[in-house]
């Protein structure tokens, strides 16, 4: 059973309760062979659990010159318990593949959607808005970077892991039209990830937090790499030059960390 299905309330009618073939998927987002391998090796089930459409939430379409959000989908993912290696608190040694099921799931789905990929009794939330692609009206594309939550063992939540299951319930979640629904998702998703990030709540806005969350992002992703870089130079003034650089991006990051915090 998809642990998603014992922590949110959704109305009857919304539930689907299908498991989606994973050869399904392979054929029609024609994946490589190395994507294969990574959810033929990780994955155990992709389960359509939930289908928010117009007739049985009664949320109105939201349909402009960027955007179909006609209903919404909750897909959860069961990994495989023996292939997925833990290395520490909320962290797996396979997190980048684990993210890149996700990438693949969310791009191959025409519509938006609630995703959650499950390993025993913990979760993982993504989220990401998409609009149509203005090369090929049947596909679309991803708005911006896929957002996730941090692991959440949900037998042991902390308080802002509770707060977010709190915010993201069926009667939280804004009824006006399926792109407002989807975006309280979304929302919620955004203030975790910024109150993990500040280790508390925080008092701003969701898009000053998601301009922040965006470029403490960029930052680590610089960060990481020129750590790489560093490891592998054994000139002594290039490595030197390059931790003065790893040094300032780590003060960017800790100037942006206190904006989110107030401080």
């Amino acid at each position: 059973m998809a642990l998603i299905e014992d922590i949110l309330e959704v109305p009857k009618d919304c539930i689907v309760d299908s498991v989606i073939p994973k050869k399904e998927v392979f054929e029609a987002a024609d994946l490589n062979t190395k994507d294969k391998r990574i959810f033929t090796d990780l994955i155990k089930q992709i389960k359509w659990c939930y289908n928010f459409t117009e007739d049985n939430v009664r949320v109105d379409k939201f349909i402009d010159k960027e955007r179909r959000y006609e209903e919404v989908e909750l897909i959860n993912i069961t990994l495989k318990y023996d292939n997925v290696h833990k290395i520490d608190f909320g962290k797996f040694k396979e997190d980048d593949k684990i993210d890149r099921i996700a990438d693949i799931v969310m791009r191959f789905i025409p519509y938006p959607i609630i995703l959650t990929i499950q390993y025993d009794n913990e979760l993982k939330f993504y989220a990401a808005h998409i609009r149509e692609s203005k090369a090929d009206y049947d596909k679309i594309v991803i708005e911006g970077k896929i957002l996730s939550t941090n692991w959440m063992d949900i037998d042991n939540l902390n308080e802002i892991e509770d707060d977010f299951i709190s915010k993201i319930q069926f009667d939280n979640l804004n009824r006006t039209d399926f792109y407002k629904f989807y975006n309280t998702y979304f929302e919620a998703v955004v203030q975790h990830d910024g109150a993990i990030m500040a280790g508390g709540t925080v008092n701003l806005s969701v898009e000053e937090i998601k301009k922040i969350y965006d470029e403490i992002s960029i930052l680590d992703l610089k960060i990481k790499e020129i750590e790489k870089e560093i490891s592998e130079e054994n000139n002594f003034n290039d490595k030197m030059e390059l931790n003065i650089k790893a040094h300032r991006f780590k003060e960017e990051k800790e100037m942006l960390l206190n904006e989110l915090k107030g401080e």
